[in-house]
């Protein structure tokens, strides 16, 4: 069945905006596809009516310079299923349906999050993929709709999500990395060649709980923010970026139900 382009960015963001469980779409690019960020990251670890099935993420990439956004999948194994995920790449075609191009086996069997970007700047799409147990991994496009293992680029204690911008304002793309067992955001930043370092940090509002991130430039001032969230309704906390790779709470962008329950730079 042809899955059209169009519906799929309409259906990721609306269910974002409606607050179903397990879906988050940091929107960093205006149009489809983005030049070479990201352009949602959706986390679908699975539903009360499909408690069963193996969480997947989907990201929207540009893996074969062919203008067209291509799918890439990281698919944890089915529950009591021993291994690893995989990792799926699918092809866009110009009717707007997809194709399956490729399998890779990632490196671990609990994948939490998932971003695009070009980090190498070779004009191609990558994926980097984080794991329950703190690592991130990376996977580099060859511009001819594959990917091919980095390795590990970082680890952290844990990985719940992750948004990816240029928070430093040099031109590469960096990360931003919220750890539910430490109760930190980690950025790292990029070097533009495909490899990342941490750098600063800043405290979650409760650690153990689940933050999720999404990169833009909230107050306009050319500046990517970050905003943090969890499930608890429709509370969220804005840290404005101060072009350096550091941020500073911003109290009243932010929408908390305890005034108090800020992050903390």
């Amino acid at each position: 069945m042809a899955i059209r382009r169009q519906r799929i960015a309409d259906i990721v963001t609306l269910m974002a905006a409606m607050g179903i469980p397990g879906i988050i779409s940091p929107i960093y690019a205006k149009s489809l596809p983005p030049p070479g960020g990201t352009f949602a990251l959706v986390a679908a670890a699975g539903s009360d009516d499909d408690a069963d099935a193996a969480p997947v993420l989907t990201v929207v990439a540009n893996l074969d310079k062919d203008g067209i956004p291509d799918l890439v999948e990281a698919r944890a194994p089915q529950p009591g299923v021993p291994g690893n995920g995989e990792l799926i790449v699918l092809l866009g075609r110009k009717d707007g349906s997809y194709v399956r191009s490729s399998v890779l086996p990632l490196s671990g069997s609990d994948p939490t999050s998932i971003v695009a970007g070009d980090f190498n700047r070779d004009g191609v799409s990558d994926v980097v993929i984080g794991y329950g147990n703190g690592s991130l991994t990376e996977f580099l496009g060859d511009g001819k709709g594959g990917l091919i293992s980095a390795g590990e680029i970082a680890h952290v204690s844990s990985v719940v999500s992750i948004a990816t911008a240029d928070f430093n304002h040099d031109g590469k793309l960096d990360l931003a990395v919220s750890d539910s067992h430490t109760g930190t955001v980690s950025i790292l930043l990029g070097d533009g060649a495909g490899s990342f370092g941490v750098s600063w940090s800043f405290r979650l509002p409760m650690p153990g709980s689940i933050y999720r991130l999404a990169a833009a430039d909230f107050n306009h001032d050319g500046l990517v923010d970050l905003a943090v969230t969890n499930d608890d309704g429709d509370a969220y906390d804005v840290m404005l970026g101060n072009g350096n790779g550091t941020f500073t709470e911003s109290p009243e962008l932010s929408h908390l139900k305890d005034p108090n329950a800020h992050c903390v730079a």
